[in-house]
Order: structure tokens, then C-alpha cells, then sequence
């Protein structure tokens, strides 16, 4: 197996040579959610406008490749705010994680997780990352946990019966100088 090589893309201008890639490993990976992305929109198409919301100003990228295979992402909003967690702010919020079925087990989402976690350039660590999935998804919940991501709300019910929206945040403690001077 090649080695895996990680790519951090900070902007929207140099992230345009890799959206077809992303697109399709998107669409591949569209059932996986729950509900499916494109089902949010009824769309036929694939998750169109999910994707397209993925590029907004203060989005940042984590790249997985072999070769020149793309066979992983990772997108995280920079200094995200939102009500509901807003005592989580400010916050890298990690949008989406999606790695290609055909490489799954080989760590990739670790190493994706570990990039936004350890590897960020000093000015994008913030305090938190925060983290938003579905309460059935339990081999997600069992990684949060695992790499210390704490429960901090839940949505109840609101995907379905029996099935809730869950966020969760981790404490990134790396001495953390919030001043602006």
C-alpha cells in the first residue's frame, strides 16, 4: 500500500483544484449519513447544495491522498459560532468527514482528525472542536469518546424516531494565547 499524504488547503482559490474529486468521493459517501445528504434536498443529483455550503469564507480543508487519489476529506469551519454551542466558542466546528469505502480501515479518518487536532498552523488552534453526528451512529460515538470529545448537546429526536443530532467538543489545550496584541 502507498503512504497516505496529507494536504491542508486553508482557502477557498486553492481548493478549487481538488472539488471534482471531492464531489465524487461526496457522492459516494452519501449514504453513509443519516439521513442521506442528498435526501435533505430530494435531490436526484447528489447532495448539491450540502456540497456547495461546504465552501464558505472561514472553511478549511484536510486532504487525504494516495498517489494522486484523493481518499479522504475532512472540511472544518475556522472560528465557527453558533448559539446552541456557544459556550464552546470559539470553536473549529468539523463540518464533514468522508473517506472513500475502498480505503476504509487503514486510519485515514484518524489521521484526518489528528491533522485538525495536533498539526494546525499555530493562528488557526482554537480552544474547541466541536463536532456534530447522529445518536445511532455508534462506531462515531465510540471514536469521540475514545479521542476525548465530551457530550455537550443533543437534539432529541430530531432525525427521526428513536434518533438525535449530538454534539460534541474537546478542550484543545495547547496554551492557547486568545489575545489579539
Amino acid at each position: 500500500m502507498d503512504k497516505i499524504k496529507i494536504l491542508f488547503v486553508d482557502n477557498n482559490k486553492d481548493i478549487l483544484a481538488y472539488k471534482d474529486q471531492m464531489w465524487d468521493l461526496l457522492c459516494m459517501c452519501d449514504k453513509d449519513f443519516y439521513p442521506t445528504l442528498s435526501s435533505r434536498e430530494n435531490s436526484t443529483n447528489g447532495p448539491v447544495k450540502y456540497f456547495e455550503g461546504l465552501f464558505l469564507e472561514n472553511t478549511k480543508y484536510v486532504l487525504a491522498f494516495i498517489e494522486e487519489q484523493l481518499v479522504g476529506f475532512s472540511i472544518f469551519f475556522h472560528d465557527y459560532y453558533e448559539e446552541l454551542i456557544s459556550q464552546f466558542t470559539p470553536c473549529n466546528y468539523v463540518k464533514i468527514a468522508c473517506v472513500h469505502p475502498s480505503f476504509r480501515g487503514l486510519g485515514i479518518a484518524s489521521m484526518l482528525n489528528n491533522f485538525i487536532e495536533n498539526e494546525l498552523p499555530s493562528e488557526l488552534v482554537l480552544p474547541y472542536i466541536v463536532r456534530r453526528t447522529w445518536s445511532s451512529n455508534i462506531p462515531q460515538l465510540k471514536l469521540l469518546e475514545k479521542y476525548g470529545y465530551k457530550l455537550i448537546h443533543k437534539l432529541e429526536n430530531d432525525r427521526g424516531d428513536n434518533i438525535s443530532t449530538v454534539y460534541f467538543a474537546k478542550f484543545i489545550d495547547k496554551n492557547i494565547n486568545l489575545s489579539t496584541g
